[in-house]
């Protein structure tokens, strides 16, 4: 998910370049990404985020090219699935068809990009509708926004609310029940943000993957000494103050991430008892969960806390657990809900 906020800001950074937007619409089979998977293409074939893991990236670009030089947009399908070297699957043997939609990055679509951006800022989910022919002509393109500030080329939304009902719950290439047009939905969320109370060596390692990974980060300390930029170059904020004080300016909601690991047992049990009733996507808290059943003071612990925090992989260190505990959030961003729902 991190592919389309640095694509992005890339945009937001690079008005006059040249830019060829790349978005797989449909996959058949099994491939190296799904679809909603976004490459931007500038010149010079530098390219920001990946579709495949190297086996079409050459012929993109010079597709680009054309697209940008003729200011349209055009579909191409790559049969991934052939295992001699010379298909596209270069002997990788994907077992995969995918299509890819190539757009020039200028006009309209610049404009509702920038405007996706800032809806994403603002915590605002954004589902993309684009409305195809049969034969994968563009016709129109929607942006239905969380707080109905939708935008857009067409006026095709109620069309759509009748012809794919569900679309919402989909996402890819969706055929309307009433017509022949074609959809292509993608959801798009803001990034999840994590808060994490303890800036300890352990938390270094934690920080930059989650943020490498697609979070917005959030550490919290009460020591300046260790919470400080150099420390967390990658998150996003960092607050110094004792929980006490930090907890009351602090508002929670059903899609943010806690991990608690300040290795001070009175400053766990304080920070956990006034998370237990926020409505929390996931609140994970580091030890073992003997220590949590002495933070709460009872054998049970609630199963929304996960203790000890992390996936079961058998992890030793600050690398290894940060790696367990990045894997668990987004295994329940993949198959328990989104946090963004």
């Amino acid at each position: 998910m991190e592919d389309l906020y640095r694509i992005l800001e890339t945009i937001g950074c690079s008005a006059q370049q040249p830019m060829v937007l790349a978005t797989i619409i449909l996959v058949k089979g099994s491939a190296y990404k799904k679809e909603g998977s976004m490459m931007l293409i500038l010149d010079n074939d530098r390219t920001v985020g990946t579709l495949t893991a190297g086996c079409l990236e050459e012929d993109l670009n010079e597709r680009a090219k054309q697209v940008w030089c003729e200011g349209r947009t055009c579909t191409v399908e790559y049969d991934l699935s052939a295992e001699d070297d010379s298909s596209w699957g270069q002997g990788a043997g994907c077992n995969g068809v995918i299509t890819v939609l190539l757009e020039p990055v200028a006009g309209e679509l610049r404009q509702n990009l920038l405007l996706l951006k800032n809806r994403l800022e603002e915590k605002q989910k954004v589902t993309r509708i684009i409305r195809f022919t049969k034969s994968l002509e563009q016709l129109e393109d929607f942006y239905a926004v969380e707080d109905g500030s939708n935008f857009g080329i067409g006026e095709f939304f109620e069309a759509v609310d009748e012809g794919v009902h569900a679309y919402d719950l989909k996402k890819g290439l969706i055929r309307s029940k009433h017509a022949s047009d074609l959809f292509y939905i993608h959801e798009i969320a803001p990034k999840p943000l994590l808060y994490v109370f303890g800036a300890g060596k352990d938390a270094k390692p934690l920080v930059s993957l989650a943020s490498r990974t697609g979070f917005e980060v959030c550490v919290i300390d009460w020591r300046p000494a260790f919470c400080h930029h150099d420390s967390f170059p990658e998150a996003n904020e960092l607050i110094v103050g004792p929980p006490e004080e930090v907890m009351k300016t602090l508002s929670f909601t059903e899609k943010d991430f806690v991990v608690v690991m300040t290795h001070q047992f009175q400053k766990d049990q304080y920070i956990l008892s006034r998370l237990l009733n926020k409505p929390l996507f996931y609140l994970g808290v580091l030890g073992s969960r003997k220590r949590t059943q002495r933070l709460l003071g009872s054998e049970r612990i609630p199963n929304h806390v996960s203790s000890p925090v992390g996936l079961t992989i058998g992890a030793e260190g600050p690398e290894e657990i940060a790696v367990s505990i990045v894997a668990e959030m987004i295994g329940k961003m993949r198959t328990t809900g989104k946090a963004d729902s």
